[in-house]
């Protein structure tokens, strides 16, 4: 029986983007609210095609480093 499964990575969930927030806030709402976006749609993706198993690698979440 086959195993499907959908596999990503370098999500960056909940980044900081300081420089950018610095530079253009809205700019980084928008940036900041899209890596969670992608979350849900490739997470949808899974639903919708059936597969076995989601596989998130690499950094999913970005350390927050104390200012």
């Amino acid at each position: 029986m086959p195993f499907r499964f959908v596999h990503t990575a370098d999500l960056h969930l909940d980044s900081p983007l300081r420089s950018l927030a610095l530079r253009n806030e809205e700019l980084a709402g928008i940036v900041r609210g899209a890596t969670r976006n992608a979350l849900v749609r490739i997470v949808d993706l899974c639903i919708a095609e059936g597969v076995d198993a989601l596989l998130i690698a690499a950094i999913s979440m970005t350390a927050i480093r104390p200012r």
